[in-house]
């Protein structure tokens, strides 16, 4: 039993007397209760007089209802008497339980009155509780739903919300909220910000409307569900055979254990193209993909840019607006409920970056209520070097409480240097000490991720080399040596773990921060090459 429906239990029990003189009250306050819906375009429509004249109306016989062996008492409500098993219904409403072990009049006299209550939803709910009959027409859901919240009757109101999740809709949803306001049935409003969760940034424009707490309610619920480890190719720069193509457009989820589960397809991407770059983030547990792809025009080919949104929760891809600028190999970073594009360089075709390229010091920000992106205060390289590379995102960047940090190396020296964005000030500085070459010989960074810390994951030819930086100290951690392993590609970390494609082993590798073991998870249903792994909620 739910511990609102205990506390509610007890104080009826502890104040019978005062139901007993309060009755009148309740019924003033509900006699406007009559069988009221809500119907699909959000406007309350009566249907008090619209049911047509079946059995129980007219023949008591079917107003009885008895399992055999339990007191018997007459229920009067608004228009019809019912004759019931007291010990049966008890055990479906908390209202009759507490009244059969009270001690009151309408016990002893076996007769409880209940004017206020429409009869048709109350044989509605004895249908459901001797017989599993459950028939309730989608225009009197509302008054079921408050019958049923009123006697307690948890099992009914979860069969009514159930027949609720086929009715609720963008036109109607928030007049079910306010009514689930109105009536105080946490289970019905429960209910609605779970079809609004589900569909958070889908209806907007409902959504930004309710107030903070609520709009955060939302987001957490969003996360409730199963997590799986997620995997795309975040670029594909040969056609190859069409049946590796077909099978590179595909976004797919691991299911099972980490060591002998299966990589299952969620969804195809939402584009038709044989090449393609995008780096992902997740927010609010949405995939977006950002980035463009190879489309034909009347002369050739042209990259498009283009960028859109996943739901796992409804398995559905939207368009979102594209980057501002065409960027190839960036980094997103989530920080504060908006997307950061950091670096990469200009994304026009798929040549391989050369002396002179350029890496942008422009960034830019997205906010995903707005479906907008806008400049915000640029990267401050006036002393920094960023080896170009085909197979990691440069600058390196993550997010930590509500800043954005991206790692550089010192040209003139090849001291690692943290670069802090403050999202709430908009600017950015140095956090010293660097990591000189005399503390580690890092050559080649290939992962930035964050925990309590930044975690930093690089390598020379020889070995892998795992480091960490306290932000509130300024302090890095110790610099631990790790085997050799050839791994490219956007990762995650999670729970002190980092997930990283491994291009030579062909497979996805899971690196313990603490221990550095290694596990090899089962392979992609495609060759790896440069694929981006998250985290999402189904």
């Amino acid at each position: 039993m739910k511990p609102w429906r205990q506390y509610v239990s007890l104080l009826w029990l502890c104040f019978t007397a005062c139901f007993k003189y309060g009755t009148e009250w309740v019924r003033w306050v509900l006699s406007g209760l009559r069988s009221w819906g809500l119907a699909r375009g959000g406007q309350v429509t009566d249907h008090s007089d619209s049911r047509v004249s079946e059995s129980w109306q007219t023949d008591m016989a079917s107003r009885t209802y008895s399992s055999g062996d339990g007191p018997m008492v007459t229920v009067r409500t608004s228009t019809h008497a019912f004759q019931v098993d007291l010990g049966k219904l008890s055990q479906e409403s908390e209202y009759f339980r507490a009244l059969s072990q009270s001690s009151m009049r309408e016990t002893t006299d076996s007769l409880v009155l209940l004017e206020h209550i429409p009869s048709p939803a109350f044989h509605s709910l004895l249908e459901f509780t001797f017989l599993r009959r459950f028939t309730v027409p989608e225009g009197e859901l509302g008054t079921h739903i408050q019958v049923g919240g009123y006697l307690l009757a948890e099992r009914f109101v979860s069969e009514c919300l159930r027949s609720l999740a086929g009715v609720l809709a963008p036109q109607n949803c928030l007049a079910w909220l306010a009514f689930a306001r109105e009536i105080c049935c946490p289970e019905l409003q429960d209910a609605v910000l779970r079809y609004l969760s589900r569909n958070l940034l889908e209806l907007g424009h409902l959504t930004r409307g309710l107030d903070a707490g609520e709009r955060a309610e939302l987001v957490r619920l969003r996360s409730e569900g199963t997590q799986q480890l997620c995997a795309l190719r975040k670029e594909n720069l040969t056609t190859g055979n069409q049946s590796e193509l077909a099978a590179a457009r595909q976004l797919y989820s691991l299911s099972g254990s980490e060591e002998g589960g299966d990589w299952s397809s969620e969804a195809e991407l939402p584009f038709t193209a044989d090449k393609w770059c995008f780096t992902t983030a997740v927010l609010h547990n949405y995939l977006y993909l950002i980035g463009g792809y190879r489309h034909r025009v009347k002369r050739g080919y042209e990259f498009k840019m283009a960028s859109f949104r996943y739901n796992p929760l409804t398995h559905s891809w939207a368009s979102t607006a594209p980057l501002l600028k065409h960027r190839r190999h960036f980094s997103t970073a989530v920080c504060e409920g908006l997307v950061f594009a950091v670096g990469g360089w200009y994304l026009d075709s798929l040549v391989s970056p050369d002396s002179s390229t350029a890496l942008y010091t422009a960034v830019e920000r997205y906010d995903p209520w707005a479906d907008s992106w806008a400049f915000v205060s640029s990267l401050p390289l006036t002393d920094f070097l960023f080896t170009m590379s085909l197979s990691h995102d440069i600058p390196l960047a993550t997010a930590l409480r509500h800043c954005v940090y991206v790692i550089g190396t010192v040209q003139r020296t090849g001291e690692k240097l943290v670069l802090q964005y403050d999202v709430r000030h908009d600017s950015w500085s140095e956090l010293l000490p660097t990591l000189t070459r005399a503390d580690a010989e890092i050559p080649s960074l290939y992962f930035l991720g964050a925990t309590d810390k930044l975690c930093l994951i690089g390598g020379t030819k020889s070995e892998n080399v795992v480091t960490s930086f306290c932000v509130e100290t300024q302090r890095w951690g110790k610099v631990r040596a790790t085997e050799k392993i050839a791994i490219a590609g956007q990762g995650t970390i999670l729970n002190n773990e980092v997930y990283m494609p491994a291009i030579e082993h062909d497979s996805i590798v899971k690196i313990n921060l603490h221990s550095l073991s290694v596990l090899h998870l089962p392979p992609l249903p495609f060759s790896t090459s440069y694929e981006a792994l998250f985290h999402l909620h189904f």
